[in-house]
């Protein structure tokens, strides 16, 4: 993972490492250097040591984030930061004659910028926090058991998926709340994985779970239910609006393009789909083995 951020960020670097050579370099060609005599090594020691912690906090934000957004503000505003910072440590080594001595009063403006990019990168990563913190919430639904979770897609496995329409049917008697259920199929699936290989097709998996996540409701749940199916539970919903919201669900999977070494890779067809309503004499066998049946026959239909 930390080799695969690096490679990422190389142009980052590169520019990182122009800006400290330019720093390093302007102090050098403008200033001349102080006799040991008047060095306050005590000053350098924690200058330096600020300069260096601000370099260590760009580094761990490079090998730890994805490029974006929020990734480029955060180095810009920590890059202008470290300059600032570099700037003050040099000047203990460093005197600047009085027609270079607008130097120094500059040393603070990297700061003064670095510190609102990072402000503007704050509000930023707030919002993408907030959509990540919307996934997990409703992956998990009520509770955390990571035992049941499925590696691949990192959504829940059907066991967990089993729990929750127990849990609704026996609501649904008690109060009469309905709900639906919606099970949805890969077309294309199987000749997409024998083209290009399981590793390929896992990330596929992948992508379409976190895809029909997040168009869901927030009290909807989703879980991967076998091989390439995945099961919707929408609580609190007739089949009308159930429909309605799986539709929307199968059209952003249907616009999801899987690449290949930067080529569109063929043979994903977006998804078929059944949706029902669950009925108060169900339990969660009957009804889920309504709903794959159901779909079974819409796809032997479709062939």
């Amino acid at each position: 993972m930390t080799d695969s951020f690096l490679k990422l960020h190389t142009r980052l670097l590169l520019l990182l490492g122009v800006f400290i050579a330019a720093a390093i370099c302007m102090v050098s060609l403008f200033g001349s250097a102080k006799p040991a005599s008047e060095i306050d090594w005590i000053d350098c020691f924690g200058e330096g040591g600020i300069a260096v912690m601000t370099l260590i906090w760009l580094l761990a934000t490079l090998l730890t984030r994805p490029k974006g957004k929020v990734t480029n503000l955060l180095f810009l505003g920590l890059s202008a930061l470290h300059i600032s910072l570099l700037l003050d440590f040099l000047d203990e080594f460093y005197r600047f004659d009085l027609e270079y001595d607008w130097l120094t009063s500059l040393e603070a403006l990297p700061a003064t910028l670095g510190m609102g990019l990072m402000s503007l990168a704050m509000y930023f990563w707030y919002h993408e926090q907030q959509v990540l913190n919307h996934l997990l919430q409703k992956k998990e639904r009520f509770y955390r058991e990571h035992g049941l979770t499925d590696f691949i897609t990192g959504l829940y496995r059907a066991d967990y998926m089993k729990k929750q329409v127990a849990r609704e049917l026996h609501a649904y008697r008690e109060s009469g709340t309905g709900f639906c259920m919606a099970l949805l199929d890969i077309k294309g699936f199987s000749e997409f994985n024998r083209k290009y290989g399981g590793v390929r097709s896992n990330s596929l998996l992948s992508d379409i779970g976190q895809i029909i996540t997040l168009n869901l409701r927030e009290s909807d749940l989703a879980c991967r239910y076998a091989s390439d199916r995945f099961i919707v539970l929408l609580p609190d919903t007739d089949l009308v609006e159930a429909h309605a919201v799986i539709e929307q669900v199968a059209q952003m999977v249907a616009s999801h393009t899987p690449y290949d070494n930067h080529n569109s890779a063929l043979g994903f067809e977006g998804v078929q789909w059944q949706c029902m309503a669950a009925r108060k004499d169900d339990d969660h066998s009957t009804l889920l083995q309504r709903l794959s049946q159901s779909l079974n026959e819409l796809k032997a239909v479709a062939a």
